[in-house]
């Protein structure tokens, strides 16, 4: 079992639910708006200090591909130099407006998954899976991912990757087994196949919570930081790849259009997104495309 297999039974259980609806047209429009004025809020400071962000992943993708979001996207993704994250999680964090707050692990405040969420505390974005509705980080989120230096050794990569895959399912599993939600736990009793990978993590979260989930991100961010200049960087706790970027694929980011507005991309984005989606221009057939279930969607007006 690993996390894309558990991704792929969990949204089959979600679409097979009447717990979970897919995030309709309406409420898409609205998130997408309120994501990018959290992105300038975001951006404000790290251009007030100098710190370098960029957008990442579908992002990147909607940006060259759609001028702004890939219509069915309903998230934002950003990347930053390990340093300057590290300076923006760690330092900066308390110029953003009051109702935004930083999770991230080896932070000031608690780790809600291996990278760092800015979540709109004011506002409610809860998941198939949440039971406790009223948890200030079951909000709207931006997600952020450091960029760190890899080694330009396939070999070694090769092995950094599957341990980091290994510690990714482990501490995924410690949060699952922590947080025992009887709502994912009703959910992943949809068939046989689910009800196998809800007992495969239980079992293994049990087998890993002699260290708390905290810790087990805290473990991850540590493993794939990496502060020597190998020339190569890659989004190490965002995926499973491994593959050396040339920093000039990054750095310096160049200024491009995302819904109407400036904002900041990789240096070379099409390349960037070669690497990651080979097939980039390929519009997914609807089957294909990533979803999100949600028991409930609440935007504080702004």
């Amino acid at each position: 079992m690993n996390l894309l297999r558990t991704k792929l039974l969990y949204q089959e259980a979600c679409r097979n639910s009447h717990d979970v609806h897919v995030i309709n047209e309406s409420e898409r429009k609205e998130l997408q708006h309120h994501l990018l004025n959290m992105y300038k809020d975001i951006e404000d400071v790290c251009v007030r200090h100098n710190l370098t962000v960029m957008l990442a992943y579908g992002s990147v993708l909607g940006a060259v591909r759609h001028g702004g979001f890939i219509p069915w996207d309903d998230d934002m993704d950003l990347i930053m130099p390990r340093k300057d994250y590290e300076l923006l999680i760690n330092q900066y964090a308390e110029e953003l407006p009051s109702y935004l707050r930083i999770y991230a692990p080896n932070s000031r405040n608690k780790a809600i998954a291996r990278f760092a969420k800015v979540v709109d505390i004011r506002s409610k974005f809860i998941e198939a899976e949440a039971d406790d509705l009223d948890d200030p980080s079951q909000g709207v989120f931006v997600d952020i991912f450091p960029l760190d230096s890899i080694s330009v050794s396939s070999f070694r990569n090769t092995i950094n990757r599957y341990i980091s895959m290994f510690l990714m399912y482990m501490g995924s599993s410690v949060g699952f087994y922590e947080k025992k939600s009887a709502s994912y736990r009703k959910l992943m009793t949809y068939s046989v196949a689910t009800r196998f990978n809800y007992w495969i993590r239980y079992c293994l979260g049990f087998l890993g919570s002699f260290i708390s989930f905290q810790e087990w991100m805290n473990i991850i961010d540590r493993f794939c930081k990496n502060v020597s200049e190998t020339g190569f960087l890659d989004e190490l706790v965002g995926g499973y790849l491994w593959q050396p970027m040339p920093t000039s694929v990054f750095l310096p980011p160049v200024r491009g259009q995302f819904e109407g507005i400036d904002v900041f991309l990789p240096h070379d984005a099409v390349r960037h997104l070669e690497q990651t989606y080979r097939d980039w221009k390929r519009i997914p057939p609807e089957e294909e495309r990533e979803q999100h279930f949600i028991n409930c969607l609440e935007l504080a007006s702004e």
